[in-house]
């Protein structure tokens, strides 16, 4: 396997899971849920957070196969699902109402430790740090990533993809563990003003995966 293959499957995985994983975009929503958080309990709510959404994601390209084979899905109708709930989170966040009802009942700066920590996977780490999208597209990358009769060059393709994934997190645990520091620079209103703009996009996102799921399911152009 050539080494542009390597930095072709690299850069197409980054290109395609970066918009959906969203690790800057999400590492500011996820900060608002820690706010008045200890920093010693921030660091350990991120490493956490961190973690579940590696888990998430390489356990979703490790057995996505399978899970494909069990249940008889089809990667458009992932799409198509993934794209539905994605754009169901973007309205809610973009509406003041749930996100400060949603943000007081998970608020770990408020809650003891113990109480925190089964809520640092749902909802946090999933779906809002990865979610339904990120695993429908992990799954389509899978199918790009298989050569038939050369299973060193699969093995490759689904580490490039692994390596992507681990970046990604990296990234967004970068976010959650600054977040203090970050929120503070900006001010209130920047916050606020970036929260909108991140919502507005995730909604746009689900609606990108929701047609191509159309598209791929029916045989269709659609965008």
């Amino acid at each position: 396997m050539s080494a542009s293959s390597i930095v072709y499957m690299f850069t197409a995985s980054l290109i395609a899971l970066f918009p959906v994983m969203n690790p800057v975009g999400n590492g500011f929503i996820v900060n608002s849920f820690l706010s008045g958080t200890d920093p010693s309990l921030r660091r350990t709510y991120s490493k956490k957070i961190f973690s579940n959404a590696l888990l998430v994601g390489l356990g979703s390209l490790a057995a996505g196969h399978l899970v494909l084979l069990v249940f008889g899905l089809a990667v458009p109708v992932i799409q198509m699902g993934g794209g539905l709930l994605i754009c169901k989170t973007g309205l809610e966040l973009l509406s003041d109402r749930p996100v400060d009802s949603a943000r007081n009942e998970v608020s770990l700066g408020s809650i003891d430790p113990d109480s925190a920590s089964h809520r640092l996977f749902y909802p946090i780490s999933f779906p809002i740090s990865i979610g339904p999208g990120s695993i429908s597209v992990i799954f389509t990358l899978m199918a790009t990533a298989v050569q038939k009769g050369n299973i060193l060059s699969t093995g490759i393709n689904y580490a490039v993809i692994g390596l992507v994934i681990f970046l990604l997190c990296a990234v967004l645990y970068l976010f959650i563990s600054q977040g203090d520091r970050i929120t503070r620079r900006l001010g209130e209103s920047a916050n606020l003003i970036i929260n909108k703009m991140v919502a507005f996009l995730t909604f746009c996102v689900g609606i990108q995966i929701l047609m191509n799921g159309i598209g791929r399911a029916f045989h269709i152009t659609v965008l």
